[in-house]
């Protein structure tokens, strides 16, 4: 017994050499603790509040539209993004309702809107409906609606990888194009004439049947060798009308005027004016801001002017993301308008920073 309570003193003597210092392991635990206690809020705040949204008339996408801020903010990661720097892409805003700080530095012009379209701001938004689907099937889930480009997408994921695969219904006003060599062979698809693509890639062969459903309607399927030929072409038969609404990566009190959504992301929401200038909304990873001259909703932010171009970047550190807006193209927009639609901004828990 002597021999067994020294081995077993000496095991634990080991183990407690290993073992993560108290203060650093009640850290990590209560860091833990945090993020599954975000992830926990969105769907028990739906949960417990549905019953008393009903009552009170309250929009439940409201209800679930901020996250719950973090008590210990993320260290700031990536590239900083400075005043001049900020440029490209669409932005996007974060949540806010204060007014803008009085003692802003003098980097850029003070609420010029140059000679472009001046855009404006209305109440709500509407998303983009897909209007088709497939058959409902124990193999594949319902259907994911997305937007890009003014091109709309539905994402059947394949939930029995034997027998199914993955499926993309795609909704253009043009013809598909394509680069890269490929099989073609015309086939009849809902009483159209149509092509079959076949790519000859590995692990499996990529497939896409195209065709003109309608006068400035093209539809696209795109799968993948898990199915035959003749089986695309049964599964295109198959699609029939439909609603699916294009979920938004944010809420939006304030969207602008007169422009269409052009693309739905994860990330992103992109409204075109008929014209071509954009406005444009983008949650991105965090990056560090240097130039800090707006407060939006308590939160850090730099709004920027350069030729044809202004740009608001706010940092969501609740988020670890930083959240851009950006308005070019020939359009324009005052510093009070653009702090406005960025304080009505809130992210949704589906959106993902790019």
């Amino acid at each position: 017994m002597d021999d067994l309570n020294r081995m077993l003193a000496q095991t634990l003597r080991d183990a407690a050499d290993d073992a993560p210092a108290g203060v650093g392991l009640l850290g990590s635990v209560h860091e833990r603790s945090r993020r599954y206690r975000r992830r926990r809020l969105v769907t028990v705040t739906a949960a417990a509040a549905v019953a008393a949204v009903v009552a009170a008339g309250i929009p439940v996408v409201t209800m679930l539209a901020a996250r719950p801020r973090s008590v210990t903010p993320p260290a700031a990661s990536g590239p900083a993004v400075t005043g001049p720097a900020v440029t490209g892409v669409p932005s996007g805003p974060a949540p806010s309702s204060a007014p803008p700080s009085a003692g802003r530095p003098q980097n850029r012009s003070p609420s010029s809107t140059g000679g472009g379209t001046t855009v404006t701001f209305g109440e709500g938004w509407t998303a983009p409906v897909f209007p088709y689907t497939l058959p409902a099937t124990d193999g594949m889930s319902a259907p994911v609606a997305s937007m890009d480009g003014g091109s709309l997408r539905a994402f059947f994921e394949a939930t029995e990888d034997r027998e199914h695969a993955d499926v993309t219904i795609t909704l253009s006003d043009r013809e598909p194009s394509f680069t890269g060599d490929a099989a073609e062979t015309p086939r009849q698809v809902r009483g159209h004439a149509g092509t079959l693509r076949t790519v000859d890639v590995t692990p499996a062969k990529q497939l896409t049947l195209y065709w003109k459903e309608s006068p400035g309607r093209w539809l696209r399927l795109d799968t993948d060798d898990t199915y035959t030929p003749d089986q695309v072409v049964q599964l295109a038969g198959s699609i029939r009308a439909a609603a699916i609404a294009v979920p938004p990566p944010f809420d939006l009190d304030l969207s602008p005027k007169g422009l269409a959504t052009e693309t739905v992301t994860a990330s992103r929401m992109v409204f075109r004016a008929p014209g071509g200038g954009v406005v444009s909304t983008v949650l991105r990873k965090r990056r560090q801001l240097t130039g800090v001259n707006e407060k939006v909703g308590g939160h850090d932010a730099v709004l920027t002017r350069q030729a044809g171009q202004v740009s608001l970047s706010i940092d969501v550190a609740d988020w670890d993301a930083t959240l851009q807006i950006t308005v070019g193209g020939g359009l324009t927009v005052s510093d009070a308008d653009l702090l406005r639609y960025a304080a009505g901004i809130r992210i949704l828990d589906r959106s993902d920073p790019e």
